[in-house]
């Protein structure tokens, strides 16, 4: 549970020798550069990063259409992991260097702009076309369908339903109106009024009231029957050209390793760049400063001079304020806690690493929440599938970890509460009574029997640990030397709240250590009174103080009902998994295909099930660390150690 102790170093040399000294930091891994503080640099146009955020843009769209093109299908294991190309360092320099990069990239644009014109007309056309469906059986051009001096044409659409009503309304406006039912839908009726110019505002009135929805259709020579002709025969075109289009972009697909080559090195050197953004450079030396692990100094030092005598390494002392960055060093078993503790938040420089205290109660609840030993032992063979089979980024070889101890404790929680993939040790066969009778002789609790147990179980639990989270923050002020808060605060609450649990099991066993543990909360709660309100001026604010503090037991008291979830979530998991088993056994009866269904739904349901339950036990397991555990002497906020490294989407050097 350590924090690696850190050291903040200058390294000054010639400016020759730059860019090999940057190359053996990268390849080493040991150091946090830091924009130089204090000294005065040259200055770098900004327009060299813009410019290289520009190719990597125009790289990744051509990257991103080639491969749609191509129709490159990426599993859905990939989605999540892309895998990334081995190559030597020379390859990739050799093969950027004479790949003709703008070109490929220029024809991607070309291609994938055209298509863009292509599906933007087809969408106007297609949309055009769905207007005129409806008017195909009207024989009149569509420039006719204009107002003339004395009479004015109208289009449009009323529910069918409305008709005979929107007619009767017509007549009785006037007499000199036609009204030509055009289409009808089961819904719709599509209709060409023809009326008196000079009544125009009084038509315009009626439609406002009624239902009436006018429609204009597009203003061209031919009748909407024609228009519907052309209008096919342009999307026919359309689909040919855009056929032509992708297999010139599938004769490209050649191109997609160089383009992710590319790709990579420009990303390279673009980091690059903002490294040496953040060094001081003068006329003839440069002064670059970072944060090491203490003890790779001399490491360091032995790799740097390799490459020459004329450099210095100096131990530096921090700015006032500033504050080293965070690197957790655990042991391999403790290692993929790490990943809780960072998703709430690297350790403050004050604060000591949390993933050691966390370990037992995440991965116990995890198991509790999954709590079978078939889905626990399903989990840690995935796990090592993935860990064995793919190349995981740090953070998914920490999750997989994860899900491995995880799937090995549900796995002792199933053995313990009898639970073997929904099914119990007593729906064993009888043929099979040793293997029965030993299961049934090494289960402890049966939760669905026995909840309420299992309920007590869960509280005891949340009540260790939100103990034990106080004692943390007291071992953190005592570390931090501040021993008043440690005690007054922290020790008199531990004891405090140990009493009151301590009565409350007294009264529940009818113990004769009731009147003992009474006193002992009476005194605890009167020491809480007198002292939390300390800091307050005067003695009526102190008394009032220390008397409100005493409501933070509604807190507590709601934390621990928080580890309730517990109980629930390894119920759910046991009962979906005994109804999906009984729904199995009840479509075994059906004829021919009995056994085929009985075998798809015990595989799909219980891997649902597994899905679920994991999903759950890892979200839940996690929230009661982060919120019931780490708000009690947690705070995070800590800027994490990032050595300086080779940065790179699609390859890994060899």
């Amino acid at each position: 549970m350590a924090i690696v102790e850190m050291q903040k170093i200058h390294i000054v040399s010639l400016g020759p020798y730059k860019d090999q000294i940057l190359k053996s930091l990268q390849k080493n891994e040991v150091l946090d550069i830091q924009e130089v503080s204090g000294i005065e640099k040259l200055p770098l146009s900004p327009e060299e990063i813009g410019r290289y955020e520009l190719e990597l843009a125009e790289i990744k769209s051509a990257i991103t259409f080639l491969e749609s093109a191509g129709r490159i299908r990426k599993s859905f294991i990939e989605t999540f992991i892309p895998p990334k190309e081995e190559i030597t360092e020379e390859e990739l320099i050799q093969t950027c260097r004479e790949f003709k990069c703008p070109e490929i990239v220029k024809n991607c644009t070309d291609l994938e702009n055209r298509l863009t014109n292509l599906k933007n007309l087809r969408n106007e056309l297609q949309t055009e076309h769905e207007k005129l469906l409806p008017w195909r059986k009207l024989g009149i051009p569509l420039t006719h369908l204009t107002c003339t001096v004395k009479t004015c044409i109208l289009l449009g659409s009323i529910k069918t339903k409305r008709l005979k009503e929107f007619k009767s309304q017509i007549e009785k406006l006037t007499e000199a109106a036609e009204v030509k039912v055009v289409n009808r839908t089961k819904e719709e009726i599509y209709l060409f009024i023809v009326y008196l110019a000079a009544e125009g505002e009084a038509f315009t009135e009626l439609l406002s009231k009624t239902e009436f929805n006018q429609i204009t259709l597009p203003v061209t020579g031919g009748t909407p029957a024609h228009e519907i002709s052309r209008i096919r025969i342009l999307l026919s075109e359309i689909e040919s050209e855009t056929k032509e289009i992708l297999a010139e972009a599938r004769s490209l697909g050649h191109h997609l390793n160089k383009l992710k080559y590319m790709y990579d090195y420009i990303l390279e050197n673009k980091v690059n760049l903002e490294v040496k953004q953040k060094l001081a450079d003068t006329n003839y030396t440069f002064i670059m400063e970072g944060w090491i692990r203490k003890t790779d100094f001399d490491k360091l030092k032995f790799e740097l001079s390799k490459i020459t005598n004329e450099l210095e390494i100096f131990r530096i002392e921090p700015a006032q304020g500033e504050k080293p960055p965070i690197l957790l060093k655990n042991p391999a078993l403790l290692s993929p806690f790490e990943l809780i503790t960072k998703i709430y938040g690297t350790p403050k420089f004050e604060e000591f690493d949390p993933s050691l205290p966390l370990a037992f109660f995440f991965a116990l609840f995890f198991g509790i929440c999954l709590g079978d030993f078939g889905y626990g032992l399903i989990l840690a063979l995935i796990s090592i599938y993935f860990l064995k089979r793919y190349r995981l980024p740090e953070g998914g070889k920490k999750l997989f970890r994860l899900f491995l101890l995880g799937g090995g404790v549900s796995a002792i929680v199933g053995i313990l509460t009898g639970s073997y993939l929904g099914y119990s040790p007593k729906q064993i066969p009888p043929a099979l009574l040793p293997l029965k009778e030993f299961l049934s002789s090494i289960q402890i609790i049966d939760p669905i029997k026995s909840p309420l147990a299992m309920l007590v179980l869960s509280l005891a639990l949340g009540v260790i640990q939100i103990l034990f989270g106080i004692f943390l923050q007291m071992l953190q002020r005592i570390k931090n030397k501040q021993f008043a808060s440690a005690v007054l605060d922290d020790g008199l609450w531990i004891f405090f709240l140990g009493s009151l649990v301590f009565l409350i099991l007294s009264n529940a066993l009818s113990m004769q250590t009731v009147q003992i543990a009474s006193r002992m909360s009476l005194g605890g709660a009167i020491a809480l009174v007198l002292t939390q309100g300390r800091h307050k001026k005067n003695i009526i604010q102190k008394f009032l103080s220390g008397l409100l503090s005493l409501y933070r037991v509604s807190g507590y008291m709601g934390d621990t009902l928080s580890y309730s979830r517990l109980l629930a979530l390894g119920m759910s998991t046991t009962i979906i998994g005994s109804v999906i088993n009984i729904l199995a056994g009840m479509v075994k009866e059906v004829p021919v295909l009995g056994i085929l269904l009985m075998i798809a739904l015990l595989i799909f349901g219980h891997l649902f099930n597994l899905l679920v339950g994991t999903l759950g036990a890892f979200v839940h397991s996690t929230r009661l660390q982060m919120v019931e555990f780490f708000s009690k002497f947690y705070e995070g906020g800590g800027r994490e150690f990032r050595p300086y490294k080779r940065e790179a989407e699609y390859t890994v050097l060899k």
